[in-house]
């Protein structure tokens, strides 16, 4: 399936197939994303444009009906492009017809444009709007409570379809006539949610069709548009480095082009934010916080960095980042300790790359979430005698390998996870050079102490020298030996609790069972636990989601290990390969994007959420951070980081 994405950087967008027949109940021409809405709204489906020319007829839009499809609009397409707007091209007789697909920026607005050359006289084209009219997550259904009306907007036509659904008008230039006709248009499938296990049909509603007369050519633009726009983003002008071959050149720019759709602005506040994936994904922090370095700090979008780790500061509670961002704190979650250990990670590297001046704003919130880990106010979450960092949520679980299954963890980890003790040492080492900056005395007391212990703890309860890598997990007592992709973390952060030989010892198990063309699996293949498919229904997808899953943002971890183990310019072949195996990649699937998850098996089928953030923006910021020349930005960054581990910038 080639699908497409546009977005509308108000988190609104629209998705659908190169072929125009809708796969999935979220394929659609805009589904809006607003404030004071519990999930977004699928407005519209699609427009069914009927060419009459010369005595024929030519429907162009496509559905799935049972086991037949119609129209089909495909037999008449000629081509397709996703970029830079999903265009498609149609031969219809003598007739040719271009259809344009516009998300108007910081607009609740979308544009089709229309093209048509070579009709006869007395040609008509009718626009037949399709409405769905529902939650984004539900499916639509004929009922007598839709209120199909056509209200005059002076110019074009209004719709308030349900007392609480928006008002939206529809409308053409140059202006067209409009004829009322509503009727449903009944069962429509959508194969993809059969294969998923939801439910698969719907009614869409038509209220009727505009009609414009014409001889020979026509050139005419459908608008379809609701209240809601936002104030712009104040942001950087860079036109990029310069990349060692011409290979990681392009795969950078489709990147740094993929990365645009996924910022967006807060219609509420008017602040940035990340959407983690589309199509059902909203705001998430901990895939905003790992996600931010590639989507904006590499390139060089520090004021939109900037004002989305502020929103973080502000919002946590208790000390702790929350990682399901809802429109309020009563909306939001905070069962997560990684949120807020990736926002030390967020805050640390803007310091790193700007300096004091722009992070010492959140130095405060750094120590404070530290002392709110290690001071037993959050249930389940502890600091041991030893250093380490304990955390026991159940049943929910304490990490982003977070798959439940009747509210119990898939991925059940003991108290003591390999990633959160990395990126907890990484945060100690942080804080501690902060805190010896500033003169925090008392800070200093308390964690020079456990810093001290905490390396040799690390070592202890998570390195298994008989195998050459890390556990995944501990209690303790007994190691989780089952080989999975979380250890990398222990050599990519800048404070690493592991040596290079024991990073190298690591890579190697990770290279022969873990590593994919695509990303790594989550789980190797040779254990017990191990599944390679993502597919079925619900349950049996959650099984297999962190048990041998492919994750492409891990490939993020992998080449800061591999950089740290075997050198850059190792880092720099990794990121030649990968522009090699994404280039296909990055035209299949959802056009232009990478996916949320990969089957572990090949061919490494794509999965899960067709565009993800942090997929995309790891394998920005390691192609950005190891695959340009040797110009003065590199080498400044470079310098940055050799200058000690960790080190950061006055």
């Amino acid at each position: 399936m080639h699908e497409w994405i546009c977005t509308n950087r108000l988190g609104s967008f629209a998705m659908g197939t190169a072929k125009r027949t809708p796969e999935r109940k979220y394929h659609g021409l805009f589904i809006l994303r607003r404030a004071g809405l519990l999930e977004p709204l699928h407005v519209l489906s699609d427009v069914n444009e009927v060419l009459i020319d010369a005595g024929r007829t030519f429907e162009l839009a496509s559905y799935h009906y049972g086991n037949a499809d119609f129209p089909r609009g495909f037999e008449h397409q000629v081509a397709f492009s996703a970029d830079p707007c999903p265009t498609w091209e149609y031969q219809c007789g003598d007739a040719r017809v271009s259809r344009r697909l516009e998300l108007v920026a910081e607009r609740n607005e979308l544009r089709i444009h229309y093209r048509v050359s070579g009709a006869g006289r007395g040609a008509e084209l009718r626009l037949s709007p399709l409405l769905s009219a529902r939650g984004m997550h539900q499916l639509g259904h004929e009922n007598p409570f839709l209120d199909g009306r056509v209200r005059d907007a002076n110019p074009g036509v209004g719709f308030r379809l349900y007392r609480d659904f928006p008002e939206f008008t529809m409308r053409c230039e140059p202006p067209a006539d409009f004829e009322p006709k509503g009727f449903w248009n009944r069962s429509v499938r959508y194969p993809e949610e059969e294969r998923r296990g939801y439910p698969d049909k719907e009614d869409l509603f038509c209220p009727g069709y505009f009609s414009l007369k014409f001889d020979g050519e026509l050139e005419c633009t459908l608008h379809l548009q609701l209240p809601g726009d936002a104030p712009e983003l104040d942001e950087e002008e860079w036109d990029g480095p310069h990349f060692i071959e011409p290979g990681i050149q392009e795969f950078a720019d489709a990147l740094a082009q993929a990365a645009q759709q996924f910022v967006y602005i807060e219609q509420a506040s008017g602040e940035p934010g990340v959407i983690a994936g589309y199509p059902w994904f909203g705001e998430w922090g901990r895939d905003t916080l790992i996600a931010l370095p590639g989507l904006l700090l590499e390139t060089a979008r520090t004021r939109t960095a900037a004002r989305i780790i502020d929103r973080f500061a502000r919002s946590r509670r208790d000390g702790l980042i929350p990682n399901l961002v809802g429109e309020d704190a009563d909306h939001s979650d905070w069962f997560s300790v990684d949120a807020s250990l990736w926002f030390i990670r967020a805050v640390q590297d803007i310091h790193t790359q700007e300096g004091k001046a722009v992070a010492g704003r959140w130095f405060e919130a750094v120590f404070e979430i530290l002392e709110t880990l290690r001071s037993g106010k959050v249930p389940g979450v502890w600091v041991d005698e030893s250093g380490l960092l304990g955390v026991d949520l159940r049943p929910r679980p304490g990490s982003w390998m977070d798959a439940q299954i009747n509210g119990q963890a898939v991925t059940p980890r003991a108290p003591f996870a390999v990633e959160l003790n990395a990126l907890f040492y990484n945060a100690v080492q942080y804080a501690l050079r902060l805190a010896r900056q500033a003169g925090k005395s008392a800070f200093l007391e308390t964690w020079k102490p456990i810093k001290e212990k905490l390396a040799g703890a690390f070592i202890e309860k998570f390195w298994l020298e008989d195998e050459g890598y890390l556990a995944d997990c501990t209690d303790g007592v007994t190691p989780d030996k089952s080989l999975r992709p979380n250890q990398l973390f222990a050599a990519s952060l800048p404070f690493r609790p592991i040596d290079k030989k024991q990073a190298r010892r690591m890579l190697e198990n990770a290279r022969h069972y873990l590593r994919t063309p695509v990303g790594l699996r989550s789980l190797a293949p040779d254990d017990p636990k191990y599944r390679g498919q993502l597919v079925g229904e619900q349950e049996e997808r959650d099984l297999a989601y962190h048990n041998g899953t492919v994750w492409s943002w891990l490939l993020g971890a992998y080449v800061d290990a591999v950089a740290f183990a075997e050198g850059e310019d190792a880092a720099t072949e990794e990121v030649s390969e990968l522009a090699r195996s994404f280039k296909k990649q990055l035209k299949e699937g959802c056009i232009g994007q990478v996916a949320e998850v990969f089957d572990g098996d090949e061919p490494h089928n794509e999965r899960g959420a067709p565009a993800q953030a942090w997929s995309i923006a790891e394998l920005l910021r390691v192609t950005y951070r190891y695959g340009h020349r040797n110009d003065e930005r590199s080498r400044r960054m470079k310098a940055v980081r050799q200058e000690s581990s960790g080190a950061v910038t006055a």
